[in-house]
């Protein structure tokens, strides 16, 4: 199982290896590979758009429902929104310990890529289902617990992300509905050149507004526009908004923006991830004014930080603002000023989205706990046949005694899809209803041959299981 999952892991990080290398040419002046058609330009955003994670989410929960009930298909669903929580609560507290180290070290390019890795690797690793090792460690949430916890979290979910999108459209219509398109020639001209320096041919509208600063919103070809403030600005200054801007729109950052205050939905209740999207907001602009400096000379870079402090304002709604509050200032105008060297950060991405594959079901969630009589072997329930591992029919055994063994067999149910594969010592006990449960040394597995899309259950064994005392009940 180990290979499958190593082998998958592979896969993922060489595509976001190459994404990510792909862009970063684009970005740099140099010519990469197109895997696509080039209607739209170049779009430098790493893999896919993060919000993708909301809609494979989506689509889980209706697969589930779909092929498995209403009840056992928000359970799993359930089980699984639990592990995508887990690996985005652990992966962004890791982060933000490694924060100073990596942005002293790497690119901000690929510091703001490796918030994103979670969107990347959520949906795709659960691929992995069929060859995913049993979890090492589980947390126990009591079955009649669940339908409880869940609405909870979903309550905290629908507020929290109700907040945003509602929020989000107000801005927007009050934008929309007293902004005008910009009639300027001299700035549409600037605007024009800025995107066929970049290459990027997706129709954007341009705005003036009543607002403190530019910025950037929308996500379809109907609501994607970048609104300027009634300032006068220089010619050079336009330039750098423009440049800025239109590398967010390059990267689907507006996207990125959707992805980050979903996680906050997702993980309301935790305060970490709050502070982890806050700082993967600073370093999405951070590696935009990266790009926008690169050759720029030292008054140039001092006239951009000027813009910025004239600028600074905070965020309202999904937008990529080109200034924002004081405290992430701080870190950008140091960024700015203080112009170092650092590696791009491929292999870096690459060895975090791998790793991750490596880590994950690791931890999952048990709903049940007990003997394996008590759960499997409840009083009246008659064990038809015993095979051994070599599939061996034992004809005879003393029925109290091989139950008074078993009672000593300690379970955790995993609420989770797993396909572990049966290594090792084994025995298999045929029950009526056509169901078959399957023992070996760490898993119990329970199947019922006569159900094509049932799922199995599959149950951690917390106790040693006495092989010894079990054989002795055999005749």
């Amino acid at each position: 199982m180990i290979w499958g999952q190593i082998l998958w892991g592979a896969l993922l990080a060489g595509l976001l290896g190459f994404s990510f290398h792909r862009a970063w040419k684009w970005e740099h002046g140099t010519e990469a590979h197109v895997l696509f058609s080039e209607k739209y330009g170049k779009e430098t955003y790493v893999f896919v758009p993060p919000t993708v994670l909301f809609w494979i989410l989506l689509v889980f929960l209706m697969m589930f429902v779909w092929f498995f009930g209403l009840q056992n298909g928000l359970l799993l669903f359930m089980a699984l929104a639990v592990e995508v929580l887990l690996l985005l609560s652990v992966y962004y507290v890791v982060l933000l310990i490694l924060l100073p180290i990596l942005r002293k070290r790497f690119s901000a390019r690929a510091c703001a890529v490796l918030w994103l890795v979670p969107a990347f690797l959520s949906w795709q690793a659960h691929g992995l289902i069929g060859t995913l090792p049993m979890p090492r460690i589980t947390i126990y949430l009591p079955h009649h617990m669940l339908s409880i916890i869940g609405a909870v979290w979903v309550s905290g979910f629908l507020a929290v992300g109700g907040y945003y999108t509602i929020s989000h459209l107000g801005f927007y219509t009050r934008v929309r509905k007293h902004s005008a398109p910009e009639m300027n020639n001299e700035i549409c001209a600037i605007w024009k050149h800025e995107q066929e320096a970049l290459d990027y041919r997706r129709p954007v509208a341009l705005l003036r507004a009543d607002v403190s600063a530019p910025f950037s919103m929308g996500q379809t070809k109907r609501t994607r526009c970048t609104v300027l403030p009634e300032h006068d600005y220089t010619k050079e200054e336009l330039s750098m908004i423009f440049r800025h801007e239109l590398h967010h729109l390059q990267r689907c950052d507006v996207d990125t923006k959707v992805f980050l205050c979903l996680c906050n939905a997702l993980c309301w209740f935790n305060p970490l991830v709050w502070i982890a999207t806050r700082n993967a907001a600073d370093d999405l602009e951070r590696s935009c004014d990266e790009i926008v400096i690169e050759k720029m000379g030292d008054l140039e870079r001092r006239a951009y930080a000027n813009l910025l402090l004239d600028s600074a304002v905070p965020e309202k709604g999904f937008t990529t603002c080109l200034s924002a509050a004081a405290g992430t200032l701080r870190y950008r105008l140091k960024s700015i000023m203080n112009q170092q060297k650092r590696m791009v950060g491929t292999a870096l991405l690459m060895m975090a989205i791998f790793s991750c594959v490596m880590c994950f079901g690791i931890v999952s969630v048990s709903d049940t706990r007990g003997s394996l009589t008590s759960l499997i072997l409840e009083p009246g329930t008659e064990i038809q046949a015993i095979y051994d591992g070599k599939s061996l029919d034992i004809l005879k055994w003393d029925d109290s005694a091989l139950r008074e063994t078993l009672e000593k067999i300690k379970l955790e149910h995993i609420a989770g899809l797993r396909k572990p594969v049966l290594d090792g010592k084994q025995m298999t006990f045929m029950l009526p209803g056509g169901r078959f449960v399957s023992m070996t040394d760490q898993v119990l597995v329970v199947h019922d041959y006569h159900k094509y899309n049932s799922t199995s259950d599959c149950y951690l064994i917390k106790s040693p299981v006495d092989w010894d005392a079990l054989y002795a009940c055999f005749k």
